[in-house]
């Protein structure tokens, strides 16, 4: 909060600028005034940043006073000019819009409270079998494992006999080897973009990949920059408009379900309520 200094600053400075909208009542809690508006110190104080020199505080302070007062002259003028039956809708509008955040936030508490956020994996499948259909790729898709290596490393060849051989035992030992690579990805069995490939290694890499190389099949790609080797192999690739796999469109799955709970509670909620106030004597139909 700034001080009382820099705030008598501000007034000293606005009052040699006969400005007219200050308060004129003697209560110093107030810094100015548009007809039966006033500004109050502490609000004018909680928008001017502690940071501030007082020089910087007069200006950021005489910029709030006067868009205050802006603010306020208009509101006034809206209500002396407008239509009564145009102001009474802004006021229904405003009421049943403040209904409506009451109403919300209320119920979001209560489903909340309620919701199990967990999804049953059994329930995503039986969702993703009845919906094949609708689970179309609308992007190109690849399964995909990588390896950066520094050209000066040595056994580059045992490597990359690992890397296509790619066992078991040969994941293994390229994991423990892993420190010594500049960077590398060997979980093949995620569907990533195609798009998001060629982005990653062109902005972080270094490297133009070839898409079309990317979109076929049991690929290896073999790639030399100025100081580094890549070892790139494509395990699968799906082409746009072809099915999406469960792993790719789980998440979006899970969503759908998550929903479906929320609508279930809610509707419930609104249920008990009506019971509950009958029960009470808080409802009754004439």
């Amino acid at each position: 909060m700034k001080s009382r200094y820099f705030i008598g600053v501000v007034l000293i400075s606005l009052a040699l600028g006969a400005c007219s909208f200050f308060s004129k009542k003697e209560d110093t809690n107030f810094v100015a005034r548009v007809n039966n508006h006033y500004l109050s110190f502490e609000e004018l104080e909680s928008h001017l940043s502690s940071k501030l020199t007082s020089e910087d505080s007069a200006v950021a302070a005489r910029r709030y006073i006067q868009n205050w007062a802006t603010d306020k002259l208009l509101l006034d003028r809206a209500k002396l000019n407008l239509p009564n039956d145009q102001q009474n809708d802004f006021r229904e509008l405003s009421m049943k819009y403040e209904e409506q955040l009451f109403k919300k936030a209320y119920k979001d508490a209560l489903i909340e409270r309620e919701l199990n956020n967990q999804i049953d994996s059994v329930d995503v499948n039986i969702y993703y079998e009845s919906n094949k259909a609708n689970f179309k790729l609308n992007e190109d898709l690849v399964q995909i494992r990588y390896l950066q290596l520094d050209k000066k490393m040595k056994s580059l060849k045992d490597i990359k006999r690992q890397f296509l051989r790619f066992s078991p035992e040969d994941m293994l030992s390229l994991q423990e080897k892993s420190l010594e690579f500049k960077s590398l990805s060997l979980n093949d069995s995620i569907w990533v973009r195609v798009s998001d490939v060629v982005q990653e290694f062109k902005e972080n890499k270094g490297v133009e990949l070839d898409k079309s190389e990317l979109l076929k099949t049991q690929n290896f790609i073999e790639i030399e920059s100025e100081n580094d080797h890549f070892y790139i192999v494509i395990k699968s690739t799906l082409k746009r408009n072809e099915e999406a796999p469960l792993s790719y469109v789980r998440p979006t799955i899970e969503q759908i379900l998550l929903n479906r709970k929320k609508i279930n509670i809610s509707k419930n909620i609104e249920k008990e309520i009506t019971k509950d106030a009958t029960k009470n004597n808080e409802f009754e139909v004439y």
